[in-house]
């Protein structure tokens, strides 16, 4: 418990320094080289992505918090919680993704209908 608990100021460190390093240095310099085209929609070219990103981070630092507490104990060897884990990834990358390429809607919609379905009790 104490290890984990030592893990509270590195997974928020971290994440204030990707923070800090993936919105305001990676996504300034290469705006120019992302292949959408000019126009004037700030709002799905730039501001929904970065969004995006910022929920998804903020909920992972949420979810190895509630880990490194204790609160939280995942259990790797049930094959569901691997196959949630899997569609959670899928979900956050083609939540960022659907923003520049529109093919990336049918994965995000099947990882959110999947939780819809799996989830129910």
């Amino acid at each position: 418990m104490q290890k984990r608990i030592l893990l509270l100021p590195l997974i928020w460190g971290a994440f204030g320094i990707g923070e800090v390093l993936i919105l305001g240095y990676l996504f300034g310099p290469i705006v120019n080289n992302i292949p959408f085209p000019q126009n004037d929609k700030p709002i799905g070219g730039s501001y929904l992505p970065a969004l995006f990103f910022s929920f998804a981070a903020i909920l992972a630092v949420l979810g190895l918090s509630l880990y490194s507490l204790g609160i939280w104990n995942i259990d790797l060897s049930d094959r569901k919680v691997k196959t949630d884990i899997a569609a959670l990834g899928v979900m956050f990358a083609s939540g960022i993704l659907v923003f520049y390429y529109a093919i990336f809607l049918f994965p995000l919609a099947v990882a959110l209908v999947y939780f819809l379905a799996t989830n129910i009790d």
